[in-house]
């Protein structure tokens, strides 16, 4: 079997990484956030997909496989931001009319947002080393 490291850019081991970050971020939504108001299964859904879509980066060389991760994890963010907002509305106005955890909303949301640029920065690093350096 082919060494599936061999011949890998930078862009490659960005989105390893920014798979690692989800799937950890992802547990961690899990457990830490299961039972407040500012917890969606949506979000940790899409940033589980997310991670495990990684693997399309990992098994194949298709040239879009870092656009779906990066997608999955732009839209936990998008998700799991909206789902805080509520809860920073009361910090922002001194009350404690919904509740919730607003720095476990914006926490998960900025390493959602972290996922995603990474993500975002790995489909333009280049998945693959050049061509002259494979023959080296």
């Amino acid at each position: 079997m082919k060494n599936i490291f061999q011949n890998r850019g930078p862009g490659f081991y960005l989105s390893l990484i920014a798979g690692a970050a989800a799937l950890l971020g992802a547990v961690l939504y899990l457990i830490l956030d299961g039972g407040d108001k500012t917890f969606t299964p949506v979000g940790f859904g899409l940033a589980l997909a997310g991670a495990a879509s990684t693997a399309l980066v990992v098994f194949t060389r298709l040239k879009f496989a870092p656009f779906i991760p990066s997608a999955l994890y732009a839209a936990a963010f998008g998700v799991v931001l909206r789902v805080a907002v509520p809860s920073l509305s009361d910090v922002w106005n001194k009350v404690n009319f919904i509740g919730g955890n607003a720095a476990m909303g914006t926490g998960f949301a900025g390493a959602f947002l972290l996922c995603a640029v990474l993500g975002a920065a790995s489909c333009f690093a280049g998945g693959e080393q050049a061509l002259a350096e494979r023959e080296k």
